[in-house]
């Protein structure tokens, strides 16, 4: 079905088209976004982390990481993917602060309504968390933002560019689309899916993303060239 699907894509020119174009963008969208952040994506992780403690309060944001506790008021955990666990802190000045986090572990699906945690504040954000021996960073605290977007170019610009190839084969080409075209294209969707499929195991980490990702590359490109070879329609006499 997903063979029929595909040359069914690529049978008509204005697919074929779609193709080329879906595959380009997926590519500019790597490329773009390395270009964006990777040069400086450190800057502000390394300045974080070299940061000074402030000597008082700071009255503003300020570069120097200031502690103080914190009284948790509320803990909302969720399982959907489009948001992350959140807890909601109050300062003794009464200074209400909604925190958000990526995961919740190892501290956050711990808290209970009452607990007393440790605050970090930098640059006017509230950026950590820590309480029962164990430490969490919110979504406001600074990133490694290269990591992320070399592993979002692993992820689309190789399944781009061979996405584009299969568009830009069939446009080049008249008849129905071959069995070639059809790998190609099939082996681009699975790079992309399998790449998305690799964070999951090998974490934001980029050399864990890529032990993770080649071998699977691989495999799906084995199984593409095997597949055109086995239906490999044959020489018109």
């Amino acid at each position: 079905m997903a063979n029929l699907s595909l040359r069914g894509i690529l049978r008509s020119r204005v697919g074929a088209v779609v193709v080329l174009l879906s595959g380009t963008a997926l590519v500019l969208v790597g490329v773009l976004m390395s270009m964006r952040f990777a040069p400086d994506g450190v800057r502000d992780l390394h300045a974080y982390e070299a940061a000074p403690r402030c000597a008082s309060a700071p009255s503003k944001p300020a570069d120097c990481r200031w502690t103080q506790p914190f009284t948790v008021t509320g803990v909302h955990l969720t399982s959907s993917r489009s948001e992350g666990d959140r807890a909601v802190l109050a300062g003794a000045d009464g200074t209400r602060w909604e925190t958000e986090y990526a995961n919740r572990t190892p501290l956050v699906g711990e808290l209970k309504k009452g607990d007393r945690v440790t605050g970090t504040v930098w640059r006017g954000l509230l950026t950590e968390i820590a309480a029962k021996g164990a430490a969490q960073r919110t979504q406001d605290a600074p990133v490694d933002m290269r990591t992320r977007v070399l592993i979002l170019a692993l992820i689309v610009v190789p399944s781009g560019l061979v996405i584009a190839a299969a568009g830009g084969w069939r446009l080049v080409r008249r008849g129905d689309p071959t069995t070639g075209m059809v790998a190609t294209l099939g082996l681009g969707v699975a790079l992309f899916f399998g790449a998305l499929f690799s964070p999951v195991i090998g974490g934001e980490n980029l050399a864990g993303v890529a032990a993770v990702w080649l071998p699977i590359a691989a495999i799906m490109t084995g199984i593409a060239i095997y597949y055109t070879v086995q239906k490999r329609e044959p020489a018109a006499a």
